[in-house]
């Protein structure tokens, strides 16, 4: 899903060594949104993002990041209908520097911090996947849910 999402953005752009991050994201998440959240869930996924461009790859690694993160979300913050559901995907920019997080309101796990540092499948693709991005991954969990972040700072804008 988000190497197709890539292509389609590829082709229409401009430019085809660089994405645009909001439509990208958006249109993988509505995507998301139409094959997992079924008229029964009362679950809304909402996008906030400021802009920003990736090259090719890096835009595939976030959205398969963004894929994998919403989709563990949809599966697992809401074990028991509630009103109000929401998964939200934010993606901030600054300069070179970006930030990533994916977050709901749901039951919220203390296993789920246990398990990154465990590593299980998703929680692996995430990590090798932000290194590929040459980002830093923090996972906080609590009562009022679960909240994923991707934090890239570029070198360039360390103090020398």
């Amino acid at each position: 899903m988000a190497v197709a999402a890539v292509q389609q953005h590829l082709h229409i752009s401009e430019r085809h060594d660089q994405i645009d991050i909001k439509p990208y994201l958006s249109g993988l998440c509505e995507s998301l949104a139409a094959s997992m959240i079924g008229a029964s869930r009362s679950v809304s996924l909402q996008v906030r993002i400021n802009g920003g461009k990736a090259e090719y790859s890096k835009a595939v690694s976030l959205g398969l990041v963004v894929t994998e993160l919403v989709i563990n979300a949809l599966k697992h913050a809401f074990p028991k209908e509630k009103p109000d559901c929401q998964v939200v995907v934010s993606y901030q920019t600054h300069n070179e520097n970006w930030t990533l997080v994916v977050s709901d309101n749901g039951a919220g796990k203390q296993e789920v911090v246990a398990d990154l540092a465990k590593g299980g499948l998703g929680t692996s693709l995430v990590k090798a996947l932000a290194q590929q991005l040459d980002a830093k991954v923090e996972v906080l969990s609590g009562p009022g849910g679960v909240k994923a972040s991707l934090t890239h700072v570029s070198q360039a804008s360390l103090p020398a």
